[in-house]
């Protein structure tokens, strides 16, 4: 009987949890685990390397002090202590020490007496750093405690914050970092109750100025919107509506990406400019998180009340990145390609919290070290396993059986990828055997179904090479596993032969 060959293409539509696996398009993926889809082909993730060692105990936030000219400069909470980790290597003595937790919310502010960032840990006295050294200059008002302060923003050049389980918030004078504030109850306008968990400016215009709105949320998912420049005056304050959302996953539950603002939601990760337009039943329609919807609902369901869940926007990596806890010490990532909104799951960093600084990404771990993110080609030494299971295929014909040969995926890469591979039929997803180890080698190797019979080129050269499988079925689906130190692979296409059968 003659052999059929069909081409697919490979997973750049990324991971899928929505569709049923009879229905998934074939540029979708139902795992993708430490592959990051691009716009013609997934590529293995850059790895981490270590930053800043020489703390113990968990870093549970990173704050980024951002001058008015010249190099910012990074700080790493842990077991009570601020430390500053700019430099890579062991850190000096604490810059800031004798604090009650480490769970800081942090705001950048200039101000006629220079740049300064403000702290905020619910706990403490709020800090102050202002390039040279800490203080903590007061923010003072009859109803307010000091150290219940939780978080801040900078809204309309000023400085808002509000306390611990209280739907009061306080806002500064313009341009003030400290001194008297003026209240501003949000009580009457809550009517689900609750307190203030975080808030947001949205930028309607996609840039600062006078028509960028507060957003204020609330923990039982209400999105308080208000417009304006001055909330002691009437007329240039005004409430534009209350909303209501999935409660938000924690205090760091907002990024700024363009002119919007994304929350993290029990309904998802989503654009505020989409959920203000649409009842709470529709926010997945235009949520961010809606291609992986189930996955998002069950981590948040399982692990939701753990701290330590935060988006971070990494424009040099074209990456929205989610930081999804799993306990106190480990977690993944959902990450989303920001050109194509593609998304994929990153594994085995277990980040507590990120940061950003000159471009560059970094986070905490729980032993104490901060680590470069999206640097080399392994997770300091350790290697890093992408696992990629594409969607199943009937190859344009639901109702024949297939027999299965051969498999052919196709990998640009600057190493012998050495790829398991595992074929599944007819929507069965079995346990992957083998063992997937990329070559430390940097020469391209052809193959046949080993990998393995000569070597043919250096860096960025396309490996291919057909492997023998047995399997009978009318779908089928590929699975790639790929573990690696040294090599990172793209995976560009996957060729399949088979014989037709008879119609079921």
């Amino acid at each position: 009987m003659a052999s059929t060959s069909a081409a697919l293409p490979p997973p750049t539509k990324g991971w899928d949890t929505r569709e049923s696996l009879a229905d998934m398009p074939p540029d979708h993926a139902i795992k993708l685990d430490n592959w990051f889809p691009e716009t013609d082909k997934v590529t293995v993730r850059r790895g981490s390397s270590a930053w800043a060692t020489g703390m113990s105990g968990a870093v549970q936030s990173l704050i980024e002090y951002i001058p008015l000219t010249g190099v910012g400069q990074l700080f790493a909470a842990n077991a009570g202590n601020i430390y500053n980790v700019t430099a890579t290597g062991a850190v000096g003595a604490a810059v800031s020490s004798g604090h009650s937790n480490d769970k800081w919310q942090f705001v950048n502010m200039g101000t006629s007496g220079g740049q300064f960032v403000r702290l905020f840990n619910g706990q403490d006295t709020p800090l102050l750093y202002n390039g040279s050294s800490w203080a903590t200059t007061a923010i003072t008002h009859a109803d307010l405690t000091a150290t219940s302060l939780i978080w801040g923003n900078l809204h309309q050049k000023r400085l808002w914050c509000g306390e611990v389980n209280s739907l009061d918030t306080y806002y500064g004078a313009v341009n003030a970092i400290s001194g008297a504030f003026t209240k501003f109850p949000l009580a009457g306008v809550a009517s689900k109750g609750g307190f203030i968990m975080a808030m947001g400016t949205w930028t309607r215009d996609s840039g600062s100025g006078q028509d960028d709105v507060a957003v204020f949320l609330t923990s039982e998912g209400e999105a308080i919107v208000y417009a304006g420049i001055d909330p002691s005056a009437s007329a240039t304050w005004s409430l534009i509506g209350v909303f209501e959302i999935g409660k938000p996953i924690g205090r760091r539950c907002i990024v700024k990406a363009g002119s919007d603002i994304i929350l993290m939601t029990q309904d998802g990760f989503v654009p505020l400019s989409g959920i203000l337009s649409m009842d709470r039943s529709q926010s997945r329609l235009v949520a961010l998180s809606d291609q992986i919807s189930q996955a998002v609902n069950d981590a948040v369901r399982s692990y939701g009340t753990v701290f330590g869940w935060q988006p971070i926007l990494y424009p040099k990596g074209v990456m929205l990145i989610f930081n999804v806890m799993q306990s106190t010490t480990t977690s993944h990532q959902y990450i989303f390609n920001t050109i194509t909104g593609a998304p994929c799951k990153f594994t085995g960093m277990n980040a507590l919290c990120f940061g950003i600084l000159n471009d560059n990404v970094y986070f905490g771990r729980s032993d104490g070290t901060v680590h470069k993110f999206d640097d080399g080609t392994s997770d300091a030494g350790t290697a890093i396993a992408a696992d990629g299971l594409q969607a199943f295929n009937y190859f344009n014909s639901s109702q024949s059986n297939k027999v299965f040969k051969l498999v052919e995926p196709i990998f640009e890469s600057d190493g012998n990828p050495n790829a398991a591979l595992d074929l599944n039929l007819d929507f069965q997803i079995k346990t992957p055997v083998g063992i997937a180890a990329a070559s430390p080698t940097r020469s391209g190797i052809w193959g046949a179904s080993k990998w393995g019979s000569g070597i043919w080129g250096t860096a960025g050269q396309v490996y291919r090479g057909w492997r023998g499988v047995r399997g009978k079925g009318r779908s089928a689906s590929l699975r790639i596993r790929i573990d690696t130190t040294t090599a990172r692979p793209s995976w560009i296409a996957t060729n399949f032969t088979y014989q037709l059968g008879g119609q079921l």
